[in-house]
């Protein structure tokens, strides 16, 4: 059947709502990074037949590719560590990245039960470009992350196949990336809203240098009731208004957080760096409950370490920055993944789904409502206070 995609709205920044202090990258994307770039494959189907029976079901789901950096990964891999803040998820290969400190493939995300063919189609697209691959070559153990879009995407549907991943690799490109309810994230909710893929970037100056953090994440998790914008619990408002409808009660969701920096940083720094995103997921309203899974994996593409020169040098020396001065890169950190979350629900316009299920799409006018009065409210309390004759 074919494809296509929904239809997308504006990002909160671009409506004016500024998040954090620090300025953007071009694009407001991971993409921002010189060399790394985004790439989908999205499945938006209906009255598909379910094998078997005598019914038929929708799909809403996809596959996202993310490529870490220009150039050869495999044979000159790049600085990488990694987070998990609650593990009820999963990202293949990511136990490798802790355990080495270097990330050698693509980074593809999709649904829960489409991780095997996606993993098995990232290795024949390596296999075609490295055909000595496993043989004269090291095997390779792609990085795979999950959420569950089975509210929406009838996750029975094999929709998702090795050659789905192979197309959202050769797609990949830089510049301004789609978000919302595209690839990947086509079937995902996140605060009970539409959500999906979102990103954004954040630029550091550090003394006489300039570094970029670019985030990008596969969002679908939360309570509207802990909807979080810029400090302020809109979700509160929300969730009275809106009465509960559309809600997926028996799960809280997932989400998966990918991180890039051209800083120079080592793998225990990319550790720490990937916690702070988690500080971002708390700060729009995450509590990373039972069932959840916060996974992130991060990467520098400034520190590299070409494969050849294992087995040449007893000794590799590694450029990296001092930690006395990594704190503002943590601080862009949490707020480029603030924002990438909020990107993922205010893009998309809402998602239909099987069983007669529906996300509905943030409504960014009663959003802004709320700021605009809660901080009216604010000013108001730091006048003086009249004083008892």
């Amino acid at each position: 059947m074919p494809t296509q995609d929904l239809t997308f709205r504006p990002a909160l920044r671009d409506l004016g709502l500024t998040i954090g202090r620090f300025p953007t990258g071009p694009s407001n994307a991971i993409t921002d990074l010189k060399g790394v770039r985004v790439g989908h494959v999205t499945h938006i189907q209906d009255d598909v037949p379910v094998p078997g029976t005598d019914t038929r079901t929708k799909v809403r789901t996809g596959v996202t590719a993310v490529l870490p950096a220009a150039g050869d990964v495999y044979n000159n891999r790049l600085a990488a560590g990694g987070f998990v803040l609650n593990g009820v998820g999963d990202m293949t290969g990511l136990n490798q990245v802790l355990e080495w400190g270097w990330l050698e493939t693509p980074i593809l995300l999709t649904n829960t039960m489409s991780v095997g063919r996606v993993h098995a189609g990232t290795v024949l697209s390596m296999m075609k470009r490295y055909p000595k691959l496993g043989l004269r070559s090291d095997v390779i153990l792609p990085v795979v992350g999950e959420t569950d879009d089975s509210f929406l995407n009838d996750a029975r549907i094999p929709a998702n196949t090795e050659d789905d991943a192979v197309r959202a690799i050769l797609s990949a490109r830089s510049g301004p990336v789609t978000q919302g309810s595209v690839g990947a994230g086509t079937g995902m909710m996140t605060f009970d809203f539409a959500g999906g893929i979102g990103t954004s970037s954040r630029v550091v100056d550090l003394g006489p240098d300039s570094y970029l953090v670019g985030v990008l994440v596969l969002s679908n998790f939360g309570r509207m009731r802990n909807l979080t914008v810029e400090g302020a619990v809109v979700g509160r408002e929300l969730d009275r208004l809106l009465s509960g409808k559309g809600r997926r009660e028996d799960s809280y969701g997932s989400v998966i957080v990918v991180v890039g920096t051209n800083a120079p940083l080592l793998s225990s720094q990319l550790n720490r760096v990937s916690k702070r995103a988690a500080l971002g997921l708390g700060r729009v309203g995450s509590h990373a409950a039972s069932t959840s899974g916060e996974i992130v994996v991060a990467f520098s593409t400034r520190n590299r370490s070409p494969r050849h020169q294992l087995g040449k040098r007893r000794y590799l020396l590694q450029h990296f920055i001092s930690d006395v001065f990594v704190n503002e890169l943590y601080e862009a950190t949490i707020e480029a993944t603030e924002e990438a979350v909020l990107n993922a629900i205010s893009t998309s316009a809402g998602t239909d789904g099987r069983a007669g299920h529906r996300a509905r799409a943030l409504p960014v006018d009663k959003v802004f409502e709320i700021l605009r009065r809660g901080r009216r409210l604010k000013a108001l309390a730091r006048l003086p206070q009249p004083t008892r004759p």
